[in-house]
């Protein structure tokens, strides 16, 4: 049992920078997350948002991470023995200089980024088969809620079902209009990017989902900066309604797979800014 320092710290790092961690921890998310509780989800982001010290390493204790995602101590050690066995985690004791027991090193494994399972083809899959299966699985999954109305299959169109099909307060030809009717205040690059999928009003509707995340996170850049991570989000869940995972609306799975993702680049920005702080103010010292 190794002792509890910065170099014993160090000497487990397993990402050279935070991107990397993040690219990392996406990827697992990605092909675990629909069979992940949302207690565990709770734990795993706790650890991977208390890993930048020495990148990809946590040394909270139980009880800390307890009390940080309001779950009990021992759900807590059950939750990090399930990222154990599914190689998300490596857990490391370590001794106190007195030679008494010290706190578990949480070591984030490394695992393919969602640009590389991508790229190889690699469908999400859950990790327990022996679940009931889920009853809304053969149910219309609409853009805004689930109808009993006509299924739509999305393996054989182009377009995901939009919710004005499923209104009834709707015209029958409101989701007939195409995407050259949105309004200017929509972006232009997501416009492209869901415009093969929705129509003016859905496109819109989800544009208004996406201010909703950028400004509660309160970014102190324009979302020009961030629109690259806006449309990948918007893949992301059409990718994932295309392979029969989301068993919820698709605006509601895409506003969280977008918020989780504009969370991370907005604690990339608050690292940015203080560190320019902490510059600037080494600067004035004389």
């Amino acid at each position: 049992m190794q002792k509890l320092n910065y170099d014993t710290m160090k000497s487990y790092q397993s990402f050279s920078t935070i991107e990397e961690m993040d690219h990392s921890v996406r990827g697992f998310l990605y092909t675990y997350k629909s069979s992940l509780s949302e207690g565990t989800l709770k734990v795993l982001t706790f650890i991977w948002r208390h890993s930048v010290k020495v990148f990809g390493v946590s040394f909270a204790k139980y009880d800390t991470i307890a009390a940080g995602v309001e779950l009990n101590r021992r759900t807590v050690i059950r939750v990090v023995k399930t990222l154990e066995n599914l190689g998300f985690l490596k857990k490391v004791p370590t001794a106190r200089m007195n030679g008494k027991q010290g706190v578990n090193l949480l070591i984030i494994q490394p695992y393919q980024s969602i640009d590389d399972l991508l790229t190889n083809h690699m469908p999400p899959h859950d990790v327990t088969h022996d679940v009931t299966p889920n009853k809304t699985e053969n149910k219309q999954s609409s853009l805004c809620e689930n109808k009993p109305k006509k299924r739509t299959n999305v393996t054989e169109t182009n377009h995901i079902t939009p919710v004005e099909q499923q209104s009834d307060n709707s015209s029958n030809n409101d989701h007939e209009i195409d995407a050259s009717f949105v309004p200017e205040i929509v972006h232009e690059k997501f416009i492209q990017a869901a415009k093969p999928f929705f129509h003016a009003f859905d496109i819109y509707r989800l544009w208004k989902r996406v201010l909703i995340a950028y400004n509660k996170l309160n970014f102190k850049r324009c979302i020009e900066d961030v629109m690259d991570i806006i449309v990948y989000a918007f893949k992301q869940t059409v990718f994932m309604k295309r392979m029969r995972k989301i068993h919820s609306s698709f605006e509601g799975y895409f506003y969280r797979t977008l918020y989780s993702m504009l969370n991370v680049e907005k604690r990339r920005e608050n690292r940015h800014l203080l560190y320019d702080f902490i510059g600037s103010d080494n600067n004035c010292i004389e």
